[in-house]
């Protein structure tokens, strides 16, 4: 951890942080006093006084060699080993318990509240909610509403009319129009947010831009990743539904509804007025087309093109044009075999 940019505020005894992440704390079979936790960090580099945490299967073979005082693991891990010295944290979904954790021992070496920079420019008939900090060289104009505890950093614009909710986290360098923001959003730097979607009529040559009477709506605890961009709807509103994680690069069209935690990864583009069902997965670099209806908990492998609607929930898809995993699989297979006897 640098100390440049974020705050130690530990330590802590580890039954307390045990009991704040809601894991039951166990003893090693050479019982020692609960130890004191001043750092988290991974199983290799781990030292006394440290808590570290096993998620991934590939880095057990350090669970037995890790000087750690402790670490947080699953049942299953600690049935499969005898822990001589180091002490456990054992809960359902380590790696949860590991980011309760992280946000029990650090924070932000920059505490920001109640301050207005000089360098920015706030309307007069804009509302500006208690503890609320508004970055340097920020722009907000008429109408728009802060709410309490919400941070913005500098370069940002907020445009006529936008709401943001309380405790939100608006990151440098953000432009938001046309837009109604919901309570605990994060949004990371350089997103567009609200802007015109990409619509034209053509005729004789010449495209006419639509003009966009929608907004985009983005429902609480929300992530918006850096470089974003949400566009507003044609006529109806675009959506994203509480929850839902977006990651960086991600393009969504005009009118597109993002389900309840939904995640989009990486340079994921969404057409225009396809809806995403709840909790779907959506690998980096895949694509939609237009006007799709996708089911609840559907799954999209990376650099997959969507091209028509999924109905049954829960559906996995491979490839361009996107099929069912196990149709992608025998096309596979089938390639492989033809290939071969061609050879």
């Amino acid at each position: 951890m640098d100390n440049n940019f974020y705050k130690n505020q530990g330590p802590f005894k580890l039954d307390f942080i045990a009991e704040k992440i809601g894991g039951e704390l166990v003893p090693p079979k050479s019982f020692s006093n609960i130890p004191d936790i001043e750092n988290i960090t991974n199983l290799q580099e781990a030292l006394e006084n440290d808590l570290t945490f096993l998620v991934n299967l590939k880095y057990e073979q350090y669970i037995e060699t890790t000087k750690a005082s402790a670490c947080i693991v699953s049942k299953d891990i600690a049935d499969k080993y005898s822990f001589e010295k180091m002490w456990l944290i054992i809960h359902e979904n380590p790696y949860f318990a590991y980011s309760n954790a992280l946000d029990i021992l650090y924070a932000s070496k920059v505490s920001r509240s109640n301050k207005i920079e000089k360098s920015s420019m706030v309307h007069a008939s804009a509302t500006i909610g208690e503890d609320v900090y508004i970055g340097h060289n920020s722009i907000i104009e008429e109408n728009a509403q802060i709410g309490d505890g919400t941070t913005i950093s500098g370069n940002c614009y907020i445009g006529p009319g936008v709401k943001i909710g309380k405790n939100c986290r608006i990151d440098s360098n953000i432009t938001i129009n046309f837009s109604l923001i919901g309570d605990g959003v994060v949004i990371l730097p350089g997103a567009r947010i609200g802007q015109d979607g990409f619509g034209f009529a053509t005729e004789k040559g010449k495209h006419k831009k639509i003009f966009h009477i929608g907004r985009v709506i983005i429902e609480d605890d929300v992530e918006i990743g850096a470089n974003t961009t949400i566009d507003r709807g044609a006529l109806k509103d675009t959506i994203i539904r509480k929850n839902a994680r977006l990651d960086n690069l991600v393009q969504i069209g005009h009118n597109v509804e993002v389900g309840q935690g939904t995640i989009l990864v990486s340079q994921v583009g969404v057409a225009g007025s396809t809806k995403l069902g709840q909790y779907c997965a959506v690998g980096g670099q895949a694509g939609f087309a237009g006007h799709l209806e996708i089911a609840d908990g559907s799954r999209i492998a990376g650099q997959s093109g969507v091209q028509h609607s999924i109905k049954d929930p829960g559906t996995t898809l491979f490839g361009t044009p996107s099929v069912p995993i196990r149709e992608w699989q025998k096309q596979n297979i089938a390639i492989k075999k033809l290939l071969k006897s061609k050879g």
